[in-house]
């Protein structure tokens, strides 16, 4: 954008390339700033009311917020789905945005199983989940990826999140009509298969499943309900090996190809096409 297309690129400022007689210095800037975002004062706002309920990072917050006014804005049908819902930060943002932009509320459906992480599978998963496992749940047996709580998991963050924490912060703090929002207690594999007709149309998917098994199960169980256009946002793609073997195998079943559009080291968001 500078006037330099025509140039080719290193990646440090300080190095010269030798061009004949003549240094060329190389001015690529890798380190150019990510903010501000387009809506910044708005996004800002927004995550001021809910950063105490989530662990997203500061750049999948606003790509969030940013997805679901999009949403809005541009009439995509369908409810906004989560899950994995921790306390209820991300799926704020995702209210805040139809409260700002929407002409209706919109159906939120937020699945979670309110208590802390179930085991990873150690075959699958990799290093870090099984790290975390050993480290913040106290695991010391075979990892499976059965639906076993590791208790005390979420400690260090205050203990696991609550139905409670979750209505505190889109009822009584956001405002949102409690009668678009529909909280699922339980694991993936109970709930989503009860709840799912009912859901209808998906205009935003968003994914913070953590592990293989339970991301795996969302995309087969969701995804075809994602209208043409709208999103799934995959939170923890670049975390956990098995949360990104899980979206790479389902994604190479779809007849389509769908270009996975890079947020930050680990989230990923999609278009349906």
């Amino acid at each position: 954008g500078n006037g330099f297309s025509s140039l080719r690129y290193s990646c440090h400022m300080s190095e010269r390339q030798e061009v004949g007689m003549h240094e060329v210095p190389i001015v690529a800037q890798l380190d150019a700033p990510i903010e501000p975002y387009d809506l910044d004062e708005e996004i800002w706002s927004a995550v001021s009311l809910v950063e105490n309920h989530t662990m997203v990072t500061r750049h999948r917050l606003a790509v969030t917020y940013q997805i679901a006014v999009f949403a809005e804005l541009h009439g995509l049908s369908g409810s906004f789905v989560e899950c994995g819902t921790w306390k209820g930060g991300a799926s704020g943002l995702l209210a805040l945005a139809n409260l700002r932009h929407g002409a209706t509320r919109r159906n939120l459906h937020l699945f979670d199983s309110f208590s802390d992480m179930c085991l990873p599978d150690e075959a699958i998963d990799g290093n870090l989940a099984v790290q975390q496992a050993r480290e913040l749940g106290g695991m010391i047996g075979p990892l499976d990826g059965s639906l076993t709580p590791m208790d005390g998991f979420y400690q260090s963050l205050g203990g696991h999140a609550t139905v409670n924490d979750v209505h505190s912060l889109l009822i009584d703090t956001l405002n949102y009509d409690s009668e678009f929002l529909f909280v699922h207690e339980g694991w993936f594999q109970e709930t989503i298969p009860v709840q799912r007709e009912s859901i209808g149309p998906i205009a935003v998917l968003r994914l913070d499943s953590d592990f293989y098994r339970g991301t795996r199960f969302s995309l087969e169980m969701l995804f075809d309900q994602v209208v043409e256009g709208g999103f799934v946002i995959i939170d923890d793609y670049g975390c956990y090996q098995g949360c990104q073997r899980a979206v790479d195998e389902f994604l190479a079943q779809q007849n389509l190809p769908h270009y996975l559009n890079h947020i930050d080291a680990e989230g990923r968001y999609l278009i349906k096409r």
